[in-house]
């Protein structure tokens, strides 16, 4: 008995075994895929209530940074308005300093 194998069959054979593969691999591939399809609905359920979490946790920051701002602006515009009497009163103070110091010395020299 004699078995001969052509070049064409060897290919042909080739092909439907690889072909045979890619059928079982598609078929796996898409039982995956429903069953990822499958808890979709409660994965967007969650997603919805993570974006209704960060909406409500950015707005609360924004309401933070907002009323900082306004504080910080606040304590600007007082600083401003107050600038001349602030170093006025600086000015005394370092005077005086200054005055408490000299008759500090005129003590310690007369003893």
């Amino acid at each position: 008995m004699t078995l001969t194998i052509t070049l064409d069959s060897l290919l042909r054979t080739i092909l439907l075994v690889v072909a045979i593969i890619a059928v079982i691999v598609l078929i796996v591939l898409m039982i995956k895929i429903i069953k990822a399809l499958k808890t979709l609905p409660s994965t967007m359920e969650h997603v919805d209530g993570i974006i209704g979490d960060v909406e409500t946790i950015s707005s609360a920051g924004k309401n933070v940074v907002v009323k900082a701002g306004a504080a910080l602006a606040g304590i600007k515009q007082a600083t401003d308005e107050n600038r001349g009497p602030v170093r006025a009163a600086t000015s005394f103070v370092n005077a005086m300093t200054g005055f408490v110091t000299l008759l500090r010395s005129k003590d310690d020299k007369k003893k």
